[in-house]
């Protein structure tokens, strides 16, 4: 499974939605209506997930899924 479809399936999961209903558009507080609390849950469990570690800079520029997606290729590149 890539990045992206595991993404996909953790934030649909975590904001009650099928998968078909985002994309990499999708942003997570308007148009799922996440609040803090749910995008920390997705961000750490991103981080259980990769074994990385997602600090405050990154976690803010995410707003959309496709944003999420663009983080957390970057940092597993990064790392290795």
């Amino acid at each position: 499974m890539t990045v992206k479809e595991k993404i996909y399936e953790i934030v649909a999961k975590r904001m009650k939605v099928d998968v078909s209903a985002i994309n990499d558009d999708t942003q997570l507080k308007k148009d799922l209506n996440a609040d803090s609390i749910d995008i920390v849950e997705i961000i750490f469990e991103l981080e259980e997930l990769y074994t990385i570690d997602i600090d405050d800079s990154y976690a803010e520029q995410i707003n959309t899924i496709g944003d999420a997606i663009t983080v957390v290729e970057k940092i597993i590149n990064d790392s290795q």
